[in-house]
């Protein structure tokens, strides 16, 4: 159940906010390179438990209901309930969203047209969620000429031949969906964490799932995360 506890919206601003309580607190990033499954477990550990009883918020999204309802288009409050599993809980999906009335959170449907209004991802009572992690890049990621980086790129421009957002030809750069540096251990818990078939057995970070197609400027805005992607029925 969504709690009624008291909040106070930002004008024409929509915020997408989760209790402190439905969130782990992930522990420091370790300082070594992590060079094994264990370490990597390690490393997404629980650093220390929430308080159950805090009715205190994180806040995940804020900004002018405009830049919503474009972002959003014909979808709606759909955008925003994806987005918030896309943070909050990729694989299992277990909250809901809802809406603060002013007086009472409220149920929010897929057909609901967003408002300038809080948010909350709301999951069930005992469920505690990590939320998904931006790895920061250090400097430029540059791709040699030879190797793995050389053989991923050759993969993925064999398999898309064109940039995913424009369709042009060319010319198009391997954006990489997961920074190299984080490896393959890291790159198996991100695999885990939004997909629900099986792993292949000899996962790399340098396998072709993790790159993406994209002409140069829109690149750049993706490597600086300015630029995301989602997939959207075509159903």
């Amino acid at each position: 159940m969504c709690s009624d506890t008291h909040v106070q919206p930002l004008p024409d601003h929509l915020e997408l906010r989760i209790f402190t309580s439905s969130v782990d607190l992930s522990s420091n990033p370790p300082a070594n390179v992590i060079e094994s499954d264990a370490l990597a477990a390690s490393a997404m550990m629980t650093d220390s438990l929430p308080n159950p009883s805090s009715s205190d918020f994180i806040h995940l999204l804020s900004g002018p209901i405009d830049n919503f309802v474009l972002f959003s288009r014909q979808e709606q409050s759909k955008w925003l309930i994806d987005i918030a599993h896309d943070i909050c809980d990729p694989l299992a999906q277990r909250g809901s969203l809802c809406v603060w009335s002013g007086q009472e959170w409220r149920t929010v449907a897929h057909t609901d047209p967003l408002t300038a209004s809080i948010y909350l991802y709301s999951v069930p009572e005992g469920v505690v969620v990590s939320l998904s992690k931006i790895s920061a890049r250090v400097g430029k990621s540059k791709t040699s000429t030879s190797g793995n980086a050389n053989t991923m790129a050759n993969l993925v421009n064999h398999r898309d031949g064109q940039c995913w957002v424009t369709g042009s030809g060319e010319p198009l750069v391997n954006g990489h969906l997961c920074p190299k540096r984080m490896g393959d251990h890291l790159a198996c818990v991100v695999f885990d964490t939004f997909v629900s078939a099986p792993r292949p057995p000899t996962l790399s970070i340098y396998d072709e799932m993790f790159g993406i197609s994209l002409v140069s400027t829109l690149n750049t805005w993706f490597q600086n995360y300015e630029l995301g992607l989602r997939f959207v029925s075509t159903v």
